[in-house]
């Protein structure tokens, strides 16, 4: 009982050790996000008096006042996300240079208890994703997540049947986020024991390459390295379906249309954005000449060539729709 409670009491040192020092900057990080999550609105709010002010008045100067508030606050807004950013990065290297030297040592000991070379070098890559985290996307989105409600109040009182609209996409977007990683935990971790199992054997044939050569064992492992490698594609490309989704306006159109959504849509198309998404999903989809279906009102327009290129055109279940 009293090593246990020793042991617990050292791993909570070596917690407070890598965690020293952490709370001031991340509560620092908190309201930086605050504000870069305010003036988020700035676009919102600079529409609302163009609307109101600059064309009701028909004021140029108005305009340009406006204008040069809303790109002072955007450029604003840039540096503090740059600033942000760059005190994430530095905290995760900061991390890092806590954590690697123990990680290290515990690599080096593993393979004297039976481990892989594979699986002692997996702890040292398990530290260099903890550190890409601290300076990645997805811990900023966990920083700017409790300000979403700014967002939704801000849209309540623009219209409550636009908040709840947004509260409704919200709520849907968690459930399917939530469902995803329930379908892809297990998938996840045995592409995860697949990879270090082909990393041990390249490891072992590299290793005893010599061996192997003189034996005339080249083939058995080419083999072997070959099995363990198509059965680690295979678990990542099952764990990637789960994930897998459409991209762009007409690839959407082309995939609801196919799934039988809708009977037709319509699409742009400049390089192929009709065609493509036709020929993946298995519907008809067709790009008129230039000049025979009418641009107007797409948006957004191109500029040049794209926009004298650029055409309508329908995409249907069959050519006879």
């Amino acid at each position: 009982m009293a090593r246990s409670s020793a042991r617990q009491s050292e791993k909570d040192s070596r917690l407070a050790r890598l965690t020293a020092g952490l709370r001031p900057v991340f509560l620092y990080i908190f309201g930086l996000s605050g504000i870069i999550n305010i003036l988020a609105l700035t676009g919102a709010f600079y529409m609302m008096q163009i609307y109101d002010r600059a064309l009701m008045s028909g004021s140029i100067p108005t305009l340009a006042l406006i204008s040069a508030l809303a790109l002072g606050l955007y450029m604003f807004q840039g540096g503090l996300d740059v600033i942000r950013s760059q005190i994430l990065h530095r905290v995760g290297a900061r991390f890092d240079a806590r954590v690697a030297p123990d990680i290290h040592r515990m690599s080096i000991d593993m393979p004297r208890y039976g481990f892989s070379v594979a699986e002692a070098m997996e702890r040292g890559r398990t530290v260099d994703t903890l550190r890409n985290f601290f300076g990645g996307p997805a811990l900023v989105s966990l920083f700017d997540l409790p300000w979403m409600p700014v967002f939704l109040a801000f849209v309540f009182v623009l219209h409550p049947y636009l908040g709840a609209l947004a509260i409704g996409g919200a709520v849907v977007l968690t459930l399917m986020t939530v469902v995803t990683e329930l379908m892809t935990r297990k998938a996840n971790a045995q592409v995860s024991r697949a990879a270090v199992q082909r990393s041990s054997v390249a490891e072992a044939n590299a290793r005893n390459a010599d061996v192997i050569k003189a034996m005339g064992f080249s083939s058995q492992a080419l083999a072997q390295f070959e099995q363990a490698n198509d059965a680690h594609l295979t678990l990542q490309s099952g764990s990637s379906d789960v994930t897998r989704t459409v991209g762009g306006s007409s690839g959407g159109e082309g995939a609801v249309i196919g799934s039988g959504g809708v009977p037709f849509g319509l699409g742009s198309d400049l390089a192929g954005s009709i065609r493509v998404p036709a020929f993946c999903c298995g519907v008809f989809g067709h790009k008129p000449s230039v000049g025979v279906v009418p641009t107007s009102g797409h948006f957004p327009m191109g500029a040049g060539p794209s926009r004298r290129m650029m055409v309508i055109g329908p995409l249907a279940r069959r050519a006879e729709d």
